[in-house]
């Protein structure tokens, strides 16, 4: 099948022909900042002060709290209310993270939210370590000739502290042993959802039975393959229904749907809403606040 592309979202410029930005929170304007749109590069959002803002993020709302940080993906659908919030940016783009040497499933376990949101609540401590290295990339980019090299590896120590904090609060719902494995699935999941694969098929990937991987999703993600599927996909469907010109019946099709009824019927299901009212909606999540 043919996977065509036509996303008129907005993206929102963050690098400025940089590797890496870092700003404070209150300094950040953009026209673009509370309409929905996407991003040129991975966003760290840390929240210092607030009134009482959020952000939504593909389709699901989140309070701006104080200590409060922000994991925020390329692509991701993102419209922020600001109400004087006071913090700390932090732009990077794909390229720059690779040469951190970040693998790849440490990058999911960021930015995918695959266990509950994509933020973290940082205690005292960990707030003032998060301060002191975004200001030492920060003077480092205000050197006449900033190095790369120094930059990526303090980019790697901030995001491994991160990751260390992220891998403490998933340790708190999921063992060791099985959170790999889970991760894995994730990252399964999103290469392969528009193709509609049978739990047989990611069972087979994890060599693992169907019976179990579904016991395993029940326990510790309170899901299963299936739904995970049908959530992806009901994902995609919103944002490209909400951020392209496609039709309905183009819509499904290129998500797998070969019979646009049974998209309709689908999205109905999941989203308690035609997809034209969807669309006709605006940016009003149909998600209840997290």
């Amino acid at each position: 099948m043919k996977k065509q592309t036509d996303y008129s979202l907005p993206t929102q410029g963050l690098l400025f022909e940089r590797d890496i930005v870092v700003m404070p929170l209150e300094a950040f304007v953009s026209e673009l900042s509370e309409v929905p749109h996407r991003h040129d590069a991975y966003q760290l959002v840390f929240v210092q002060e607030t009134k009482g803002g959020d952000n939504l993020i593909d389709f699901r709302r989140y309070e701006m709290v104080a200590g409060r940080l922000f994991l925020i993906g390329q692509g991701q659908a993102h419209q922020r209310k600001s109400l004087q919030e006071r913090g700390v940016l932090v732009f990077f783009s794909e390229a720059f993270l690779q040469t951190t040497g970040i693998t790849a499933h440490d990058a999911l376990v960021l930015f995918g939210a695959v266990y509950q949101h994509p933020y973290l609540d940082l205690d005292a401590s960990f707030q003032r370590l998060f301060l002191q290295l975004t200001e030492l990339i920060t003077l480092e980019l205000q050197q006449p000739v900033p190095s790369q090299a120094i930059l990526s590896r303090y980019l790697f120590i901030l995001l491994n502290y991160v990751l260390r904090e992220c891998h403490v609060e998933i340790s708190k719902l999921t063992p060791a042993r099985h959170s790999e494995r889970l991760f894995k699935l994730s990252g399964l999941v999103e290469e392969n959802y528009v193709q509609h694969k049978p739990i047989s098929f990611y069972a087979d990937a994890l060599d693992i039975t169907p019976k179990h991987l579904n016991s395993l999703c029940r326990q510790y993600l309170q899901t299963t393959v299936a739904d995970m599927q049908n959530a992806r996909l009901l994902l995609e469907s919103k944002r490209l229904l909400y951020f392209s010109s496609l039709s309905v019946k183009e819509i499904g099709y290129q998500l797998g749907f070969e019979d646009d009824s049974y998209f309709v019927r689908f999205f109905k299901r999941w989203a308690g809403t035609t997809p034209m009212q969807f669309r006709a909606s605006g940016s009003e999540s149909t998600i209840p606040d997290v």
